[in-house]
């Protein structure tokens, strides 16, 4: 008897641990998680069989699959970029929020200043220039390093 009803404890409480959500990214990867909660532009997970707590920005995410009723939500839609124009498709994100992202490379430009310039209005043109700058390479996620206008800094992110 006592047999049975550790056979049947078992049952019920492996289903409580099986993994309850696939993480699809945009690059076609997938991963199998239980999904913790989306915040500040990331989502929170654990791995099956483990406590931890992991981080992917929601960028890199493409949908997000409940397997036990079989649903399925958006989480971000893929950015493509065809044509210099598209830099106003560019995110500027925090260092933070490009994990789960694929560095590729650092960006620089230089920004000609005419007399009378705001500072915020030279900051504008800045982040304008890396995001233009990024555009034309094909990158979708720029992280703003050097906002300066003799040394504008930046560190392009892809999927």
């Amino acid at each position: 008897m006592k047999n049975i009803i550790t056979a049947i404890a078992v049952l019920f409480a492996a289903q409580l641990f099986a993994q309850t959500h696939e993480i699809v990214k945009h690059n076609g990867e997938k991963l199998e998680a239980n999904f913790i909660k989306i915040e500040n532009n990331l989502i929170h997970y654990s791995l099956p069989n483990s406590s931890e707590q992991h981080k992917i920005s929601r960028y890199a995410v493409a949908q997000l699959n409940e397997k036990s009723k079989n649903h399925s939500k958006v989480v971000s839609e893929k950015i493509n970029l065809t044509e210099k124009p598209d830099y106003k498709k560019v995110i500027v994100l925090k260092e933070s929020e490009a994990i789960g992202l694929k560095k590729s490379e650092d960006l620089r430009s230089y920004l000609g200043v005419a007399k009378g310039e705001t500072r915020w209005t030279l900051s504008e043109m800045g982040e304008n220039s890396l995001k233009q700058n990024a555009a034309k390479k094909g990158y979708q996620f720029i992280v703003i390093t050097s906002n300066k206008k003799d040394n504008l800094k930046a560190i392009a992110y892809t999927y």
